[in-house]
């Protein structure tokens, strides 16, 4: 069975592709191991720092993907998350999230 000419030329060029491909994907591995951010930096995004304190609260912060805050005043522990969200061609959406806490000890 003969393969004809033009199916050739198109498993070649399927082949090429392919084969850019993965030269694509070890460039992007070894390009992120080489500047991307050290593992003492990751941990560092991941600690939860304090931000603020004034009047005995304390505004919280630690990172995860997406930034969290935690306020703490008193007895009163509030948490938020803030996100965007895709909506579609040209739209983003801002989201936000909160969790309200009483300590009852």
């Amino acid at each position: 069975m003969r393969i004809s000419e033009t199916l050739q030329d198109m498993l070649l060029a399927f082949a090429w592709v392919v084969i850019g491909m993965v030269f694509l994907g070890l460039g992007v591995v070894v390009l992120l191991e080489l500047f991307g951010p050290t593992e003492e930096q990751q941990a560092q995004m991941h600690k939860t720092q304090i931000i603020s304190e004034m009047d005995g609260c304390k505004i919280y912060r630690f990172y995860d993907g997406n930034y969290h805050y935690v306020t703490r005043c008193g007895d009163k522990v509030t948490t938020q998350k803030n996100w965007s969200e895709y909506c579609g061609k040209a739209c983003t959406r801002r989201r936000t999230e909160e969790l309200v806490t009483e300590d009852n000890q």
